[in-house]
C-alpha cells in the first residue's frame, strides 16, 4: 500500500528538493488527486468509504519513532570539477512512516554550521541517495557532514550501526599540483623529540611506517608509545599551526605544524581537552603544545607522528618515514 505524505510542507530555500520522487505531491506536499474544484458535470463519483467494495481511504504515515539504518558517503574527497558524492539514507521503523531528512555540512576544524541541505520528505523502507550540494564546490577545505531526521513523532530517528558524521575534503587542482620538498629534513639542533615523557618509538614492528592495518590500508606515520601515560608533546621545529580539528576517520584530536622547512608535522591522537594552541599560531622548537593521548579509537596511548610535504590535505600519498628522523634527536624513549 502507498502512504501518503499529507500535510508536509517543504521550505521555501529548498524548492528544488521537495518530497522524493517516490511520492507523488501538489505543490502544498499533500497526495495530487485531481482538480480540487470540479463542476458538477464532471465530478467523479464519490470514492467508497472504508472497508467498502473498490478499495480503503489513504492512510496517514504511523506516528512511530524510526531508526536511521543507513547513513554513507559514496567518496571522502571531491575534486572540484569532478561529480559530487553521493549521501546514501535509508529510515526503518516497525510500521509504515516517513521522516523530514536534512545534511547539515559543518566546517570539519570548528564544527562551525555551513549548509543546511535538505532532503525533503523519506519513507521508512526505502534507500534514497542525494548528491552533495553544488555549493559545496566552490569551497575546497574538510567539511563535516552530520545527517539530523525527524521522525513522524517530531523526535530525532535514532541510529543503529551507522556514524554520526562523515568527513569530506573538497580539493582543487592547485592543491594537487603542490610543489614538494626534495628531501627529508635533517635532524640538526633546530629540531626536538616530539614526546617529552617516557617512550617507545624502535621496538615494535607495527608502530612504524607503512605497517599493515585492517582493510589492506597502510599505517602513514610512524606511533611513539606512552605506555599508560600522557606525556606533553612539543613543537618538533619552528613553525605555524595550519589546522587544529578532530578527525572523523580514526585520528581523533589532530594538528598540524607547517614548519619553516617546508614540511608539514602531524600529531594524532592527543588527549582530549590538552591542546595548547590554534590554527594561525606561530609556534618554537620544544613549545609544548598538547599531550599524547587515545583519542579516535581503541588504543592505547600513544602520539602518532607524520611528515609530509606542505600543504598537509594534498599531500598523503606523499608522506615520509619519520624514523630515521626521529632516531637522530636526542630524546627519552626507552626501545
Amino acid at each position: 500500500m502507498t502512504l501518503p505524505l499529507a500535510g508536509v510542507r517543504p521550505s521555501a530555500a529548498h524548492a528544488d528538493e521537495r518530497t522524493p520522487a517516490s511520492t507523488a505531491t501538489d505543490g502544498s506536499g499533500g497526495l495530487r488527486t485531481g482538480s480540487t474544484t470540479p463542476d458538477a458535470a464532471t465530478s467523479p463519483p464519490a470514492p467508497p468509504a472504508s472497508g467498502s467494495a473498490g478499495g480503503t481511504a489513504p492512510e496517514a504515515p504511523a506516528r512511530v519513532p524510526a531508526t536511521i539504518t543507513r547513513f554513507a558517503l559514496t567518496a571522502r574527497t571531491w575534486k572540484k570539477g569532478a561529480a559530487a558524492p553521493q549521501v546514501q539514507v535509508r529510515i526503518d521503523a516497525r510500521r509504515a512512516t516517513a521522516a523530514r531528512v536534512q545534511l547539515r555540512i559543518e566546517d570539519r576544524a570548528t564544527h562551525k554550521l555551513l549548509f543546511r541541505q535538505s532532503f525533503g520528505t523519506v519513507r521508512s523502507g526505502v534507500d534514497v541517495a542525494r548528491h552533495v550540494t553544488a555549493r559545496l564546490a566552490a569551497k575546497p577545505g574538510s567539511y563535516r557532514l552530520r545527517l539530523v531526521v525527524k521522525d513522524a513523532t517530531g523526535q530525532r530517528a535514532r541510529r543503529k550501526g551507522v556514524p554520526v558524521a562523515w568527513g569530506l575534503r573538497v580539493t582543487t587542482p592547485a592543491e594537487t599540483a603542490a610543489t614538494v620538498p626534495t628531501a627529508t629534513p635533517t635532524a640538526t639542533g633546530s629540531y626536538v623529540f616530539p614526546v617529552q615523557g617516557r617512550c617507545n618509538f624502535r621496538s615494535v614492528q607495527a608502530q612504524r611506517f607503512h605497517a599493515g592495518r585492517s582493510g589492506g590500508r597502510l599505517h602513514n606515520g610512524q606511533d611513539i608509545g606512552t605506555y599508560d601515560g600522557f606525556p606533553p608533546v612539543v613543537a618538533v621545529t619552528a613553525g605555524t599551526i595550519s589546522r587544529v580539528w578532530y578527525d572523523d576517520f580514526g585520528g581523533g584530536w589532530t594538528l598540524v605544524i607547517d614548519g619553516d622547512d617546508r614540511m608539514a608535522y602531524g600529531y594524532l591522537h592527543l588527549k582530549a581537552g590538552s591542546i595548547l594552541v590554534k590554527a594561525g599560531q606561530r609556534v618554537t622548537p620544544g613549545q609544548r603544545v598538547a599531550n599524547a593521548g587515545n583519542t579516535g579509537g581503541d588504543y592505547e596511548p600513544h602520539l602518532h607522528f607524520e611528515m609530509r610535504p606542505i600543504p598537509w590535505d594534498a599531500n598523503r600519498d606523499r608522506a615520509v618515514d619519520p624514523l630515521p628522523f626521529l632516531s637522530k634527536l636526542p630524546n627519552p624513549c626507552d626501545g
